[in-house]
């Protein structure tokens, strides 16, 4: 018996490490590091999310976007914020909060080609 909670135990540690995997969809969105001006603006969405990194709340943020009815192919986080979590044993350590506009931008603006 002891064996089987200790195993148990060990592959949800072992899962719980693994990270946030790209959504259907996210692999092909565009991260630009200023606002673009020859797209298109469909919305700006509101992420918060209890994150082991950065990369994981970025990946987070990144498979919502590509969930919503209108997704878009590129984003720009307008902000971004990080609170610790007070008194987290086991769990992640920080809450990561992103605010960022969803566009549809042509390709030429996506892959640099004028």
């Amino acid at each position: 018996m002891r064996k089987i909670l200790l195993s148990t135990v060990c592959c949800l540690l072992l899962a719980a490490c693994g990270g946030i995997s790209a959504g259907k969809g996210s692999e092909n969105l565009v991260k630009f590091n200023n606002e673009p001006t020859e797209c298109r603006f469909l919305h700006r969405i509101d992420v918060d999310v209890s994150a082991y990194n950065a990369e994981d709340a970025n990946q987070f943020l990144r498979n919502r976007i590509a969930a919503q009815p209108v997704h878009g192919n590129a984003y720009w986080i307008v902000s971004e914020r990080t609170r610790r979590n007070e008194g987290a044993v086991f769990g992640p350590k920080n809450t990561f909060y992103f605010t960022a506009n969803v566009y549809d931008c042509p390709s030429s603006v996506l892959y640099g080609r004028k």
